[in-house]
């Protein structure tokens, strides 16, 4: 049987560190799918010889890069590799959802590995969060509420998680075939409430509960919180961004990309509008949706 050619050349630590070296080089440049083709391949000739360590350190490279193609498809592989290794790593997850997050909704591989980390891993969040973002998606409200309150059980002082059961049990509220819509409706409000404590009364927390109360349709309501998101300038935070990652996206971001001030102002204009009074909505667009 023909040996391969240069089948000990990741066994050097120097070589190893050359081909990671490379990858991110390429990565860097955006030549994305070049880097994951000398991923693929290196781990193609050196399956047998790469250590554990070696193994998963291409893998993790992998999935870092593969959210950055246009299709993520042959990333799936390095991103469940990810979390595979660390099943309670939020940024595991992050990186695997990324990837999934760009897939199409029916990849059946991908809802059969979630399942099968929820039951392997029970405690784990990360998944309950997801497998409740993707039943949200295709309006299985019920179903996304079960999950986010089991991920609540675990952490209970976590504002994300109480804003995605919050808006879980409304839309589950204004379903048609729910008995007691009453109640349902104030649980979820009442965990956008708890979102806003967690939160310190930020502006996005009023804004959430605004449009909530927007959305049901009590305008008296949406219009004093949408009032206080417009009292509140919030300043920019950097957006947390993945190694290897594509930084065009959010560096050319434009200014108070984090205030939530013109989306508010849209809305409450729309609220005075509806009511008939077209002076205050003109003022509000004109005070606050400047170019």
């Amino acid at each position: 049987m023909r040996e391969p050619p240069l089948s000990n050349l990741l066994e050097d630590e120097e070589h190893h560190h050359l081909i990671i070296d490379l990858c991110k080089g390429l990565a860097s440049l955006q030549r994305y799918w070049e880097a994951m083709e000398v991923i693929n391949l290196t781990l193609k000739l050196a399956s047998n010889t790469l250590s554990v360590e070696k193994e998963g350190e291409l893998r993790s490279l992998g999935a870092q890069i593969a959210y950055n193609i246009m299709d993520p498809t042959h990333g799936w592989d390095y991103a469940r590799h990810v979390v595979n290794q660390h099943p309670y790593s939020f940024a595991a997850w992050n990186c695997y959802y990324k990837v999934i997050s760009r897939l199409e909704n029916r990849y059946s591989k991908h809802n059969k590995f979630l399942h099968g980390m929820r039951v392997k891993h029970k405690d784990s969040i990360a998944p309950m969060i997801i497998s409740g973002h993707q039943l949200t998606m295709i309006s299985q409200h019920q179903a996304a509420a079960r999950e986010y309150l089991e991920a609540y059980k675990l952490m209970p002082d976590n504002p994300l998680i109480n804003l995605c059961v919050g808006t879980a049990l409304i839309n589950l509220a204004l379903g048609f075939r729910l008995q007691n819509k009453h109640q349902c409706l104030l649980q979820g409000l009442a965990f956008l409430y708890n979102n806003i404590q967690l939160s310190e009364h930020s502006q996005e927390a009023l804004y959430n509960i605004a449009r909530a109360y927007h959305h049901l349709g009590l305008v008296t309501l949406a219009a004093s919180y949408y009032e206080k998101v417009l009292a509140i300038h919030e300043k920019d935070y950097p957006i947390p961004k993945l190694p290897n990652e594509n930084h065009d996206v959010t560096d050319n971001l434009k200014q108070d990309y984090c205030d939530l001030r013109r989306e508010a102002a849209y809305n409450l204009h729309l609220i005075y509008k509806r009511s008939g009074a077209l002076d205050l909505a003109r003022q509000v667009l004109k005070d606050h949706c400047k170019m």
